[in-house]
């Protein structure tokens, strides 16, 4: 029941955020831009049938975040199979027993500086369910492991260093090095801030049970049996089971899970076109170029292949697939027994899966937008409110953005026609301000597809989540007006 009750917590949120889009749709009008100039349209209210057929929608062009996700539950779910992978699991938590801070340390900083690298925050999110098992197994509780994981890879968006490039050299011209000593500043400041927050305010199960134990004293007595299963349920940990064990070598497993995180963010990042890297591109001319006896044996084999460096979300869950099978061949595991495991895998993350769909909610209806958008009414009247570049209204229009748009290099565009207005000389700024805004609201809001993902996975509701972050997101949003300010001081 109280699972139950998590999860309609989360659904509620996403339903607020849902229902603020649709009192906005009969207020505001939509508009559009071309080029620099807004122009304005008429009202477009979601109305009745809209409520009912958007968050069909929203599952339905989001579907690749439900298959990756399904994909990430099959293969934990085979790699518990195995045995080795909660000896791994135990072995982490066992060195680290003495010095449990540290690993959080680890944890917060690794994410973060793989997410602000990389931009990727699903591929990160693989290494979720990992890292989570051995925060729980250390005895810390749900909260803090979320903190310690989705948190951090949130933060490392927010101090994006190399993960938007691509976006800002396509709308803004800007090469992937330009400012890049004070966003690696940023993301230090940020990174600090999420260190000493998460580790002042870390909490103990023990801790944990007795607050709710106080706050459940008014309440009916429960029974000794009730009690048990209750407090097993408070320390379950996803994909880890202490006695399925054995004595098989670990290294293969995690070799795999190495090359796979590997594979996956170098066939994600588009190298060239944010660096100038032709490696990968001629690496993939080459593979299915090559030819045996005049024929293109690779081209035949691999079918139809996408060049490393442009690979998008089907692309990496083929790629979670085949090493789910690898590890299962290698471990040896029946294939009954592969299949019903991985469909149990696929079933313990089917709800995650279909709510990460719908955080995109208020994002189909904007995709589904032909005759303009309120985002572009609000930027237009926002950014319209000082004739000149304004840190302040900026950073606003990011944040609102982001409700709107939990897609960056979507949010960009939104805004680029308002954008673009500006001189050449605050673009750079602009990049930050936009980055740490968007990065912000994802923390916070129920349409981040990261936040909500790590919300169900980890059944921590939304309101634990809120109150548990709220005094850090103000630091965050002082160091984020303040950076912008200094900046723009500065170039």
């Amino acid at each position: 029941m109280k699972e139950n009750k998590k999860s309609l917590d989360i659904l509620i949120a996403i339903g607020i955020a849902f229902l603020i889009f649709i009192v906005l749709s009969y207020i505001i009008p939509v508009g559009y831009y071309s080029s620099t100039t807004y122009t304005g349209g008429e009202t477009e209210p979601v109305g009745l049938v809209g409520i009912f057929m958007n968050p069909l929608y929203s599952i339905a062009i989001f579907v690749q975040y439900v298959v990756v996700f399904l994909a990430i539950g099959g293969l934990y779910a085979i790699m518990n199979k195995t045995g080795v992978y909660s000896r791994i699991i135990g072995g982490v938590a066992k060195k680290f027993e003495n010095k449990k801070k540290v690993f959080l340390i680890i944890s917060i900083i690794s994410f973060a500086l793989l997410s602000s690298l990389s931009g990727l925050p699903v591929v990160l999110f693989t290494l979720v369910p990992f890292a989570t098992a051995v925060i729980l197994l250390l005895g810390y509780d749900k909260v803090t492991a979320l903190a310690s994981t989705v948190g951090a890879i949130i933060i490392g968006l927010m101090g994006s260093t190399y993960g938007n490039g691509l976006v800002f050299r396509s709308f803004f011209g800007l090469d992937a090095n330009n400012g890049i000593l004070y966003k690696f500043v940023l993301l230090i400041v940020l990174v600090f801030l999420l260190i000493m927050f998460v580790t002042l305010k870390s909490r103990s199960i023990e801790n944990t049970e007795k607050i709710e134990q106080k706050e459940k004293t008014t309440k009916s007595k429960k029974t000794k049996k009730e009690e048990k299963v209750e407090e097993v349920k408070k320390i379950e940990i996803p994909y880890y089971d202490e006695k399925n064990t054995n004595k098989k070598s670990c290294v293969p497993l995690i070799i795999i899970i190495c090359l796979l995180i590997v594979i996956s963010l170098v066939g994600m990042f588009n190298w060239y076109y944010t660096f100038d890297i032709d490696l990968f591109n001629k690496l993939s001319t080459s593979i299915t170029s090559f030819k045996v006896g005049g024929v293109a044996i690779f081209s035949k084999i691999l079918g139809t292949f996408t060049e490393i460096g442009q690979w998008g979300n089907y692309e990496f869950a083929a790629l979670l697939l085949f090493a789910t099978l690898l590890i299962a061949w290698v471990y040896s595991i029946k294939p009954s027994d592969a299949v019903e495991t991985y469909f149990d895998g696929i079933k313990s993350m089917l709800k995650t899966a279909i709510y990460v769909a719908l955080a995109c909610i208020v994002f189909a209806v904007m995709v589904n937008s032909e005759n303009g958008t309120i985002s572009a009414t609000i930027t237009n009247f926002i950014l319209g409110l000082s004739k000149s570049f304004n840190v302040l209204l900026v950073s606003l229009t990011g944040m609102v953005g982001g409700f709107f748009y939990n897609d960056f290099p979507y949010l960009v565009s939104g805004m680029y026609g308002a954008l673009g207005t500006y001189e050449q000389t605050v673009l750079p700024v602009i990049s930050v301000i936009l980055q740490s805004a968007y990065g912000f609201v994802m923390l916070v809001l129920p349409v981040s597809v990261i936040l909500v993902a790590g919300l169900k996975f980890l059944d921590v509701s939304y309101r634990e989540w809120i109150k548990y972050i709220w005094k850090l997101l103000l630091q965050l949003f002082v160091v984020v007006i303040l950076f912008g300010l200094i900046l723009s001081m500065i170039i």
